[in-house]
C-alpha cells in the first residue's frame, strides 16, 4: 500500500515567494511591525491564509527570552481549594499575554521536584507552587534562578515569594469559636506529620493552652476517606468522645461528618464538627459545614500579579503576602446558624 508523504509545514519562505516579497518583510508583518506599508501586509496576510502558513510562536518567544507561559504546580486537584486557587491565577493572568502549564505533586516530593525541572527545562518564564510540601533548599536547586511564587507556604528561599492565609490564625479562630460554644473537649484532626503545614496545629495548641484545655490530636490524610477512616477507628475504640472536632481541612470534616452519620450520632448535636478553607460544597445546605475562609481565589489572584510584577522588573525583592483567615459559622457546629 502506497503511503501519502506527510505535507510539509508552510514557512515564512514560500509566503515570501507567493507575495513577491523578501523573507525579512513577512517576519516584520508577522511580528506586527509598524514598519511596513499597509498595501505590502495586506499582500502578505493574503497569501499566508491562502497558503495555511501558521507562525512559529514558540520560536519567536525564545528569540525574545520570553515564553509566555507560567508553571503551576498544585499539590492536589481532587481538593476543590486548588480549583478555586486555579481559577484565581488565570483571572490574575488575564490579558497579560501569558498562559499556564498545570503539573500536580499529589504530596510526593519527588514527584513536585520532577514536576519543576521540567517546567525550568521548558523555559517557563515564572512558577506558582500551590502547596509545596519540599524542601527550602531542594526548590532553589530546581528552580536554577526561574522565578517562583509559593502559595500557602511561607519559604525563605531567595527570588521565591510567598502568598498565604495566616493559618496560625485560622487555628486559633477554629478553639475559640467552639470554645464559645461551651466546648471544652475539642480534638483536632491534623495532617500527616512529615508534611510541612503545621501552622494550623500551632494555632489550635496555642488556643487550646490559652483556655487551659487538654490538647487531643490525631493524624490523617488530607481526603474524606481519610477523615471517615480516622472517626470510624475512634469509635470504635469506646474511647470516650470530644464533643467538638476541628479538622485540617474541608474534606477531612465532611469524612468525620459521614462517619458520626453512620453511627447515629448527630452533627452538632453529639459533636459538632468544623474544617478549614471554606471550599463551595461546605456551604451546600446538605452539609452545612462551618469553615474558615482561607480566601483561596484571592490566594491565586494575588500570586498571579505578583508574578507579572516580578516578570515586568517592578517586584523588587521577593516578598510576602499573608491574608487574614475569616470564620463561616454553619450548623455543623451551631445549630442556629441559618
Amino acid at each position: 500500500m502506497k503511503q501519502t508523504p506527510l505535507a510539509r509545514s508552510v514557512t515564512m519562505e514560500d509566503v515570501a515567494r507567493d507575495a513577491g516579497v523578501s523573507r525579512a518583510l513577512v517576519s516584520l508583518v508577522m511580528r506586527e511591525s509598524p514598519k511596513v506599508s499597509p498595501a505590502k501586509r495586506a499582500a502578505v496576510l493574503q497569501s499566508a491564509a491562502a497558503l495555511g502558513y501558521s507562525p512559529n510562536r514558540l520560536a519567536s518567544r525564545l528569540a525574545s527570552h520570553r515564553t509566555n507561559t507560567l508553571g503551576v504546580l498544585f499539590l492536589d486537584l481532587h481538593n476543590s481549594v486548588f480549583a478555586d486557587m486555579y481559577d484565581g491565577i488565570t483571572e490574575g493572568i488575564a490579558g497579560s499575554g501569558n498562559q499556564v502549564m498545570v503539573a500536580v505533586g499529589s504530596a510526593d516530593p519527588g514527584t513536585e521536584l520532577d514536576a519543576l525541572k521540567n517546567f525550568v527545562d521548558l523555559r517557563a518564564d515564572g512558577v506558582i507552587l500551590a502547596g509545596y510540601t519540599g524542601s527550602a533548599g531542594e526548590l532553589e536547586a530546581a528552580l536554577r534562578g526561574t522565578p517562583a511564587v509559593v502559595i500557602t507556604r511561607e519559604m525563605e528561599v531567595d527570588g521565591v515569594a510567598s502568598v498565604l492565609t495566616d493559618d496560625f490564625r485560622s487555628g486559633v479562630l477554629a478553639v475559640e469559636h467552639l470554645h464559645g460554644l461551651g466546648h471544652r473537649r475539642i480534638a483536632h484532626v491534623d495532617i500527616s506529620d512529615w508534611l510541612p503545614y503545621t501552622a494550623r496545629r500551632e494555632g489550635y495548641l496555642h488556643a487550646m493552652r490559652q483556655f487551659g484545655l487538654e490538647p487531643m490530636l490525631v493524624h490523617s490524610d488530607m481526603t474524606e476517606r481519610g477523615g471517615r477512616a480516622v472517626m470510624e477507628a475512634f469509635l470504635a475504640s469506646g474511647a470516650t468522645l470530644p464533643t467538638a472536632i476541628f479538622a485540617h481541612n474541608d474534606l477531612t470534616a465532611i469524612g468525620i461528618m459521614e462517619a458520626l452519620a453512620i453511627r447515629g450520632l448527630a452533627v452538632p448535636g453529639d459533636v459538632a464538627v468544623m474544617g478549614c478553607d471554606n471550599i463551595e460544597v461546605a456551604a451546600s445546605p446538605l452539609i452545612g459545614l462551618t469553615s474558615i475562609d482561607q480566601h483561596a481565589g484571592e490566594l491565586g489572584r494575588v500570586a498571579a500579579q505578583v508574578m507579572l510584577d516580578r516578570l515586568a522588573g517592578s517586584a523588587g525583592p521577593a516578598v510576602t503576602r499573608k491574608l487574614e483567615p475569616v470564620l463561616m459559622v454553619r450548623r455543623s457546629s451551631d445549630p442556629s446558624a441559618v
